[in-house]
């Protein structure tokens, strides 16, 4: 923590940080909701209804009000079966109550295009930094991140293309997720093609969270990413 002259300087720059956190969450909430709407994207999720005979998958479509997130960096807080609605143990880390440090935010499917994506929210890339500059950085310890003005707020687009006959691939799970965004964050690269064992295009594109201040801003990336899609999968996706 940053070395305040008195006790009262340190909680008046806590409650302005804690203030200041509030609104850029709230901002980025507001924002993929504006995302999700400009891209059409919706939510379904596949049950099984076992019968005695066969097992049927059944898609049920959630109202688009509604985003799934995952939380990264470190774990969510464990749910209560007693009193609290979440459990504190000696073992957890203060991160797992900061969820906006690192948020996946899966936005949906375009059925249509069989297109999905999820965005996720990397505020402080500082401890990335350091792990890509090899200097062993320890996620507890914020004195081993790399210097807050040398570090970045980024996002991540994560797209699937599902090309037909196909199924999406297993990275769509939140454990798998945050194997693969340690990958990611170190790459240097601002886009990164893959292509699944399916023969999926798999797209990883970055940009800094500072692009997604204003609608027109937001605009431009999404055009810079339709026109990757395009490009290399010859589908449109806005």
């Amino acid at each position: 923590m940053e070395d305040i002259n008195t006790n009262q300087d340190l909680f008046i720059n806590i409650r302005k940080s804690i203030r200041l956190l509030y609104e850029y969450q709230k901002r980025m909430q507001g924002t993929m909701f504006h995302i999700k709407s400009m891209l059409k994207l919706s939510y379904s999720v596949k049950t099984d209804e076992n019968s005695s005979s066969s097992v049927k998958s059944i898609k049920h479509s959630r109202p688009d009000t509604r985003i799934e997130i995952n939380k990264l960096f470190s774990l969510a807080p464990r749910q209560s079966k007693d009193y609290g609605e979440t459990q504190l143990w000696v073992g957890n880390w203060a991160w797992d109550y900061l969820y906006p440090m690192v948020m996946e935010y899966y936005l949906g499917e375009n059925r249509d295009e069989n297109f999905r994506l999820s965005v996720i929210q990397v505020t402080d890339d500082g401890y990335y930094k350091a792990v890509q500059q090899n200097l062993s950085p320890d996620r507890c310890d914020t004195y081993t991140f790399y210097h807050p003005e040398e570090s970045n707020s980024i996002v991540l687009f994560v797209m699937e293309i599902k090309t037909k006959g196909s199924s999406w691939a297993k990275r769509w799970k939140r454990d798998s997720m945050e194997e693969n965004l340690n990958k990611w964050m170190i790459d240097s690269r601002e886009v990164i093609d893959e292509t699944t064992r399916l023969g999926n295009h798999f797209i990883v594109m970055k940009f800094p969270i500072s692009d997604l201040l204003s609608d027109i801003s937001i605009g431009k990336v999404l055009n810079k990413i339709s026109g990757h899609i395009k490009e290399i999968a010859g589908i449109k996706i806005i």
